[in-house]
């Protein structure tokens, strides 16, 4: 089969076989910079020769290509649900090189003051990086999510925005002019791993306004107080020690939480949370191939 992981900001597609991933591919063609519609043009331009190849492997696919603003809305779930509910309800329609594309329905928790909370591609990396526990997923990315999962369901989620805001800060913010990438030197690494310490510190552990800690970064560096190859990082110690230190008043406290991300994504989130006292794991990175797999198999697409 082929699976397909298509968010806002990046695609990823994975050869699967009986024993797990043959072959991988990504690109930067998310749902966001595909201009017209032309997500079939997208996936060909990536895996064509895949799809050509073995025209009867089966294409199922998760995240915002699911959304409104993707090839088609596949609806969503309310929670609690599970794999096999997941699989039941996918969405399909004939429009790759005439296969049938399937798509993952997103699902719906109560978010805070009763508002309703989204989440699409999430579950499926859940269920991928679940192997039969129960547990507390952290799933960094454009918005981040906090998932809690009982009897190999997903009961309740949060969202952050936590790395769209970063985005919008870097590049197109009144930081942005001030902001610059440390070099491969061992010194500039070193000077930003520990603004980003600081940054989890001031925001994770004390009192205050967010908005006014992320202006302060701006005195900061304007009074020579952070480099402009410090500042990003500090940045992103504030927003993600906001972000632990939300979640960990609103997640249950029996649950120990495992960060599902791709390596230095994964490792940003796991030193932040031990340095606030959160002692948890790292899954795979790939674990939506897995949960793609898994919802194939439930769906009786693959053996």
């Amino acid at each position: 089969m082929i699976g397909v992981d298509w968010g806002s900001s990046a695609l990823r597609a994975w050869l699967i076989g009986a024993d797990g991933i043959v072959a991988r591919r990504e690109s930067a063609a998310g749902v966001a910079t595909i201009a017209d519609g032309r997500f079939r043009e997208a996936l060909e331009a990536l895996c064509g020769d895949w799809l050509g190849r073995a025209p009867s492997l089966p294409v199922i696919a998760c995240g915002m290509i699911g959304s409104r603003d993707g090839w088609r809305d596949a609806g969503r779930l309310r929670t609690p649900a599970g794999l096999q509910t997941l699989a039941q309800r996918l969405s399909s329609f004939d429009d790759l090189l005439g296969r049938a594309f399937r798509v993952v329905p997103g699902l719906v928790a109560r978010g805070q003051i009763d508002s309703p909370d989204l989440m699409r591609g999430g579950e499926t990396q859940v269920f991928g990086a679940l192997q039969g526990r129960e547990g507390l997923f952290v799933l960094p990315g454009t918005h981040c999510r906090w998932v809690e999962v009982r009897d190999r369901q997903v009961v309740a989620f949060r969202t952050y925005m936590t790395g769209e805001i970063y985005s919008l800060l870097c590049r197109r913010s009144t930081l942005a002019s001030l902001c610059g990438d440390p070099d491969d030197s061992s010194q500039h690494q070193a000077e930003a791993l520990r603004a980003f310490d600081e940054g989890v510190d001031h925001a994770g552990t004390r009192p205050g306004s967010l908005t006014h800690l992320l202006f302060t970064a701006r005195t900061e560096a304007l009074l020579g107080g952070l480099a402009a190859h410090q500042l990003p990082a500090y940045l992103s110690g504030l927003l993600i020690g906001a972000e632990i230190r939300d979640a960990s008043d609103w997640s249950p406290h029996d649950l120990v939480p495992t960060v599902v991300a791709r390596s230095e994504l994964a490792s940003r989130y796991a030193r932040a949370m031990h340095r606030l006292g959160l002692h948890g794991s790292v899954a795979d990175g790939d674990s939506a191939a897995a949960g793609l797999a898994a919802i194939a198999r439930a769906a009786t697409l693959v053996a």
